[in-house]
């Protein structure tokens, strides 16, 4: 296994992120731990795009999506 050190946080940021480790019982490194190992586990959008293209499916870009999301909540 790899380790991640993040250097130069915030006192504001770590407080937030200790407390909120706090109220799930777990330490702040099995906290973090977990929401970067839950974070790497999602695709990014691009990564869903060049998922959908790579199955043969449309080729959209985002401007594309906004515009037929728009259209959508218009038409209703």
């Amino acid at each position: 296994m790899k380790n991640i050190q993040v250097k130069n946080v915030s006192d504001e940021v770590h407080r937030v992120w200790k407390t909120r480790a706090a109220a799930a019982g777990m330490s702040l490194q099995e906290y973090l731990h977990r929401k970067l190992t839950e974070e790497a586990q999602r695709p990014t959008t691009a990564e869903l795009f060049e998922r959908i293209e790579h199955r043969g499916g449309p080729k959209l870009d985002h401007e594309e999506i906004v515009q037929m999301i728009r259209e959508d909540r218009d038409s209703r």
